[in-house]
């Protein structure tokens, strides 16, 4: 029974993109939720946190004083201040006797009408005797809760969060209730799941019709008409070329498959001649083979200060057509590179080796990348009478700052190898090297965090096809790729190499299959950084990777990147690094500049300073140690050094 890819296609697409939306859905709703719930955990601490500065500078023993109404109605005023400007529902203060019976000071609420309501029946001296809830008992043993409870009554439904309010001595003295309305926040939730769902829904569901459509015209197409002429294929009669023009695989299938006619024909009309022709050739490849492994070793590893490749290379047939190059320059910088030419055989490997010596020769005389390989192109092109060409991936790796600058002509797009993840780069792709003069490639720049590197391959690994006449394809290497550990080099290349013999057992190998993984291990572990405010990301990053979805991971990075725009704004620094280590869960950030000799911790913020008319800077720093564990600072080596120290779970 035939089957239609087509049909098949259609089915797959519309399965994945139904999953595909629900679970954008589902994503969207959850982050959605979290984003608000987040969001109001914060109102609600900033409340407590300006109520309990307004009560320190006002008295909580005036307040409730009902001989001082004019310092109650100031507080009350403050308070209503405080509530509307953090969109409130209410916002009060009470104490808890030893009964549990509630003793409310004042209760405020952003509504003019429900104000009035509020006043006369939570003002000063009213009581409720209603059961203690759970977060409450916590708060008046001195700890915060991150939950909240529901409270639907005569005021509204609303969700309410209790924080502590202590006192100078540091006792637990009231209270501090702010209510955020239920009704706002699911609109809020609702608002932001359709800002992020619907325009991504309608985006998958155009692309998926693009790509259905493209496949059809690129692929289903195509194929039927190669299957179509291999049907009618006869031997003893000469046929057409094929009329595909794709320039992609379809095209190499086509041309493979009159490669293959032609060779059928020669083979039948000169059998004995051929037998000759083949042994005389496999005594050439023999010859060719033990030189171009001289050239190209079978494998290679190198660890150096900062930099850890590993390099593997094995022909499909006696003599192959990749190589790869590993080596150092004089500079520091580690060179990295990959290319697969486009013949085989003796050609091949005289290209190859005429290429090989090019580049690096080219590479030790350029600084940069693209200028070494667009000067071997415009030699490639001056001497290549047969037309033949090379794709190539070259990269200079700094291993004092992680910095890498690459330059492609036309080869395969790396993956980028973090720890746990992996993605496609997509440097532009250029031209490929000898087809054309001039071929304007370019130079490109990333920074590696320690730890992160590149894996350089060639289409041996993603075009191997397995016994169903599948191909390995780039989504399975990106998937093994995200399985990577440490930075391990040996560990990557031998990773794929058995992932892809795993996958074609059974039948021969199409192609060369070439591998190069290349890490960088750090400089003592530190990172250097630009002092731009958008330099922080690498940080990020490995802040995140390191705290595995912890509740935490926000916090800790709000209060690193704080403290980072802090040495950016104002340490008039010209150079500065971090590191990053993890110990159980405990998470220490380093942070160094060499900016001016100033110590964030040497001053206390005095407690009567207004929230609104802070130091500029000052605020920031009380974040960042509400936040750190323990944050600390040194002057070490014409240095700042700040080391904070957070709790992970």
């Amino acid at each position: 029974m035939k089957r239609s890819i087509g049909k098949r296609i259609v089915l797959v697409f519309s399965i994945t993109l139904v999953l595909t939306i629900l679970a954008s859905a589902a994503l969207g709703f959850s982050s959605a939720y979290s984003a608000e719930l987040e969001q109001n955990r914060t109102v609600g601490r900033s409340a407590a946190y300006i109520t309990s500065e307004m009560l320190n500078t006002i008295g909580l023993d005036l307040i409730t004083d009902p001989q001082n109404k004019p310092a109650y109605d100031m507080a009350r005023m403050q308070l209503r201040t405080i509530c509307q400007s953090l969109s409130l529902a209410y916002l009060y203060v009470y104490t808890v006797d030893a009964d549990e019976v509630r003793h409310y000071v004042m209760t405020v609420a952003s509504d003019d009408e429900l104000d009035e309501l509020v006043r006369e029946g939570l003002g000063l001296g009213s009581t409720s005797r209603e059961p203690m809830r759970e977060q409450e008992r916590i708060a008046l043993e001195g700890r915060e809760s991150n939950d909240s409870f529901i409270l639907n009554n005569r005021f509204g439904k609303t969700s309410v969060w209790i924080t502590p309010y202590r006192a100078p001595s540091g006792k637990t003295a009231a209270l501090i209730g702010a209510d955020v309305s239920v009704d706002v926040s699911n609109q809020a939730i609702a608002k932001q799941f359709l800002v992020r769902v619907l325009p991504m829904s309608a985006s998958l569901i155009v692309a998926f019709l693009i790509l259905y459509f493209l496949l059809r015209r690129r692929l289903i197409r195509p194929l039927h008409a190669v299957a179509e002429r291999m049907k009618q294929f006869d031997p003893s009669t000469e046929s057409a070329p094929l009329s595909i023009r794709s320039q992609d695989e379809i095209q190499q299938i086509a041309d493979a498959f009159e490669t293959m006619s032609g060779d059928i024909r020669t083979y039948i009309g000169n059998i004995e001649t051929i037998t000759a022709q083949r042994q005389y050739e496999r005594a050439q490849l023999d010859v060719a083979r033990r030189i171009q492994y001289g050239m190209v070793p079978a494998s290679f590893h190198d660890c150096k200060d900062g930099v850890d490749v590993c390099g593997l290379m094995r022909p499909a047939k006696e003599v192959g057509g990749d190589f790869y190059d590993c080596f150092p320059r004089p500079d520091g910088q580690y060179c990295a590179l990959i290319a697969d030419v486009s013949g085989k055989g003796i050609a091949g490997a005289l290209f190859m080796a005429l290429t090989k010596n090019l580049v690096r020769e080219r590479i030790m005389r350029f600084d940069d990348p693209a200028e070494a390989l667009n000067s071997v192109n415009d030699d490639l092109c001056a001497q290549n009478p047969e037309g033949m060409f090379v794709t190539l991936f070259a990269m200079l790796i700094d291993p004092r700052t992680g910095t890498v600058r690459c330059a492609n002509a036309g080869h395969n797009p790396p993956v980028l190898l973090k720890r746990g993840a992996a993605a496609y780069l997509k440097p532009k792709p250029g031209i490929a090297l000898g087809l054309f003069p001039d071929a304007d490639i370019e130079t490109e720049t990333l920074t590696l965090a320690p730890g992160e590197g590149v894996l350089l391959y060639t289409d041996g690994v993603t075009e191997a096809v397995s016994t169903e006449k599948t191909f390995y394809g780039t989504e399975r290497l990106l998937r093994l790729s995200q399985t990577f550990g440490g930075a391990d080099s040996r560990a990557a290349v031998k990773a794929v190499e058995e992932s892809v013999d795993a996958f074609f057992a059974g039948c021969e190998q199409f192609d060369d299959i070439t591998v190069v993984a290349a890490y960088y291990t750090g400089a003592d572990g530190r990172t250097a950084l630009a002092l731009t405010l958008d330099a922080f990301e690498p940080v990020k990053r490995e802040i995140l990777s390191e705290c595995e979805g912890s509740a935490n991971a926000k916090k800790i990075v709000l209060a690193c990147e704080e403290a980072f725009v802090n040495v950016v704004r104002y340490a008039n620094a010209t150079e500065a690094d971090y590191r990053v280590r993890r110990d159980g869960d405990l998470l220490t950030v380093e942070l160094r500049d060499n900016g001016v000799r100033f110590d964030p911790f040497s001053e206390t913020l005095k407690e009567d300073d207004e929230f609104l008319s802070m130091d500029e800077g000052g605020l920031g720093i009380r974040f960042i140690r509400n936040l750190a564990e323990t944050a600390s600072w040194n002057y070490v080596g014409g240095r700042n050094v700040l080391t904070l120290v957070f709790r992970i779970r």
